[in-house]
């Protein structure tokens, strides 16, 4: 499985707080297959067929899969 940001706009949320090395390791993790160490779990409700993974405590990778590779498209404040 690969990892994909949808866009740009992905990248500079995550460099103007400073959050880019651990996007990118959490972004390892989840290519290793380690989805229990990034809390790799689908969001609520469902049916929406989106899926969320941990970058840290406050923040979340939110995507959708594409055949086999899972495209980030927005990253959350989980707080």
């Amino acid at each position: 499985m690969e990892v994909y940001e949808l866009d740009d706009s992905i990248l500079n949320y995550l460099e103007k707080r400073n959050l880019v090395s651990k996007y990118k390791k959490a972004k390892e993790l989840l290519k290793k297959n380690y989805l229990s160490s990034v809390y790799f779990r689908k969001r609520k409700p469902k049916s929406s067929g989106k899926y969320y993974f941990r970058i840290t405590k406050k923040y979340r990778a939110i995507g959708v899969f594409d055949g086999k590779d899972f495209i980030v498209t927005e990253i959350s404040d989980h707080q």
